[in-house]
């Protein structure tokens, strides 16, 4: 699970600005933070951005049962003076209230949260994962707990005047009883294939004590790959050790594996340093990659 990070300045005069322009009832809060990280794989060594970000985000209340949220989120690169870039990194607005909520605009996929992120857990380095849609134009609703039953769904709009029209949609069922957690999802890949891939996964938590968490998660995109992955992360007080492995097995070629390892260590509350080491294949023919990354993460 990749953190964003960033470099802006921000004056107190501004920050009152955006408190006293605040409607009544309605908080909004800026935040964001910056990375750093020194990389080294088989394409060289780096020192790069690690997905430095800042943003807007708000609540306001509109009766004691319903009330409208936004986040407005930005990526910008830290690392170079002269050649900063900034992409939209989360848009959206909102509805919550007793029935769950609603939110339509860009943001993180539902799929990869429930069944990817546990075991791609790594602040730098990265994991190969199955297919799922792309990010924006999208609408989603999550409900309450129902006796540990959580259901989610979302759907990307593509209109007629896109060339991967066509709605994509993803589903999302985790049930959760003590330590265990279960999540099954679906993803369409609707608008964003040729032909008719799906991608359906399955991921299974258990919190052994309170310190540590392992996973497993099976993914298969049809005619594509299956994937199987395990992970395991212990907080040891100072920070987390965790650590991750997982066999890809595509339709055409040989099996091929992934393993990773990492510790973090809190300076604060929202400072802490990192470092990371993975065998990477990008396929079932390439020779492993051993990757390597140290990093920062400042966050406000």
């Amino acid at each position: 699970m990749k953190k964003s990070i960033i470099a802006i300045a921000v004056s107190s005069a501004a920050f009152a600005a955006v408190s006293v322009h605040a409607a009544e009832g309605s908080t909004v809060d800026v935040y964001g933070n910056i990375q750093y990280a020194y990389t080294d794989n088989d394409a060289g060594s780096d020192f790069e951005d690690n997905g430095s970000t800042f943003g807007f985000k708000g609540e306001t209340t509109i009766n004691e049962d319903l009330t409208a949220f936004f986040k407005y989120e930005l990526e910008a690169n830290a690392d170079e003076k002269n050649t900063v870039s900034t992409r939209l990194d989360q848009a959206f607005v909102g509805l919550k209230g007793n029935f769950g909520k609603v939110q339509v605009g860009s943001f993180d996929s539902i799929y990869n949260n429930a069944i990817q992120d546990s075991v791609d857990q790594f602040e730098n380095l990265g994991f190969n994962n199955n297919s799922t849609t792309t990010e924006g134009d999208t609408i989603a609703y999550f409900s309450p707990s129902f006796g540990g039953l959580e259901i989610q769904a979302s759907a990307q709009v593509k209109g007629s005047d896109n060339a991967n029209d066509g709605t994509a949609v993803t589903l999302v069922g985790k049930y959760s009883v003590d330590a265990l957690t279960v999540a099954l999802g679906f993803d369409s890949l609707e608008n964003d294939q040729a032909d008719d891939e799906n991608t359906i996964g399955l991921n299974v938590g258990y919190q052994v004590m309170p310190a540590l968490n392992v996973s497993a998660k099976f993914e298969t995109t049809k005619d594509i790959e299956d994937t199987f992955g395990l992970a395991a992360r212990y907080g040891y007080g100072a920070g987390d050790i965790y650590a991750s492995a997982q066999v890809i097995s595509p339709d055409s070629g040989d099996d091929y594996n992934e393993f990773g390892a990492g510790v973090t260590y809190s300076l604060a509350s929202n400072v802490y340093v990192y470092g990371e080491v993975a065998s990477i294949e990008a396929n079932s023919t390439a020779d492993s990659d051993t990757q390597t990354a140290v990093g920062v993460y400042y966050g406000f």
